[in-house]
């Protein structure tokens, strides 16, 4: 009896490693490199690069990679949506790196809830500022997969005419262990669809943006 518990409990391991593996498969677009860095909109950046627009998502910095973000992707301000920003860029900024870029967010969203229509108009706020000053802004979370993904899906639904199932799997591709989140994001990142074109929301109520209002 003893023996065969052993084998039953080594056996939901097994299965539970695997599971496990197979929900943190991470994107073919995924990459270690700068932290899961990409650019969403602009022109190509680098050293010698004039201002201009310029959008990127990414997971949290790296001292190195940070250092970055001011000279060669000539990144200007920051959204954290993971709310690390003082353990992060303000840290890195107090030892004298890129002390001109502005984190003008830094707040934990949770990947469950959607997000809020104050949050979407901020964002907005944020970037039609930032084409005007032809300023480089980046979002983050912590690993740039959920939170950085369904934020990248909502941009390029809106300003790049992406449909829902092409910024999905978009999203998808950049990301890592998506797996454990699809039903989540699938559903909020069509409830975004929704609330671009300005109907109502289409979705389960969990999964449609908050309106100020309510």
């Amino acid at each position: 009896m003893g023996k065969n518990f052993k084998w039953l409990w080594l056996s939901i391991f097994i299965i539970s490693l695997g599971f496990s593996c197979a929900n943190n498969k991470a994107g073919e677009n995924w990459t270690a490199v700068d932290n899961n860095l990409h650019q969403i909109d602009g022109p190509a950046s680098g050293k010698d690069a004039p201002p201009a627009f310029r959008l990127y998502r990414s997971g949290a910095p790296s001292k190195e990679t940070f250092a970055k973000w001011c000279s060669k992707y000539k990144i200007d301000e920051v959204i954290d949506m993971a709310g690390t920003a003082s353990k992060r860029e303000l840290a890195f900024q107090k030892q004298g790196i890129c002390p001109s870029i502005k984190v003008v967010y830094s707040e934990t969203q949770d990947v469950n809830q959607p997000v809020t229509e104050e949050f979407l108009q901020f964002f907005d706020q944020e970037i039609e500022k930032a084409k005007i000053s032809n300023a480089g802004v980046l979002f983050r979370c912590a690993c740039g997969c959920h939170r950085t993904g369904r934020l990248a899906a909502y941009y390029r639904m809106k300003y790049q005419n992406l449909t829902p199932d092409q910024a999905i799997n978009e999203m998808n591709k950049n990301g890592k262990g998506m797996a454990a989140n699809e039903a989540t994001l699938v559903g909020q990142i069509n409830a975004l669809n929704d609330y671009i074109h300005g109907r109502p929301c289409l979705q389960p109520k969990n999964f449609c943006v908050k309106k100020v209002s309510e």
